[in-house]
């Protein structure tokens, strides 16, 4: 797996070149990334994942980044009693050498969410 860390800072971007925080780089032979799992760090606002794939070259150049998928993130709130949501982001996608996965949140929230990676490299 990989982890991105905490995401917290929105960027209203749609080409991914600016704001988006690596998640993974493919291996030599290429990697399988089966899903992003997203876990809420406490209270956030609503806001929307963008899932971009590089194809290894400078982010900021808008012709090299696809966004791949936008999901929406729900409101959270913190809770001793009651566990935030668990959002699955299924991939199933097949990548090529040294490509790469960014994400980039849509609006600034409070906690954050912490994303990792499940992939797999050939």
């Amino acid at each position: 797996i990989a982890w991105a860390g905490n995401l917290t800072t929105g960027t209203n971007t749609y080409d991914g070149t600016s704001g988006t925080t690596l998640v993974l780089t493919a291996g030599s032979s290429g990697s399988f990334i089966r899903s992003l799992e997203l876990e809420a760090a406490g209270t956030n606002i609503a806001s929307n994942i963008r899932v971009f794939i590089n194809n290894g070259s400078t982010v900021g150049t808008a012709t090299n980044n696809a966004l791949y998928i936008q999901y929406s993130l729900p409101a959270t709130t913190a809770s001793s009693s009651a566990a935030t949501p668990h959002i699955s982001i299924p991939l199933n996608i097949a990548i090529q050498a040294n490509y790469t996965i960014r994400v980039v949140l849509s609006t600034t929230v409070a906690a954050g969410w912490q994303v990792t990676a499940v992939y797999g490299d050939y």
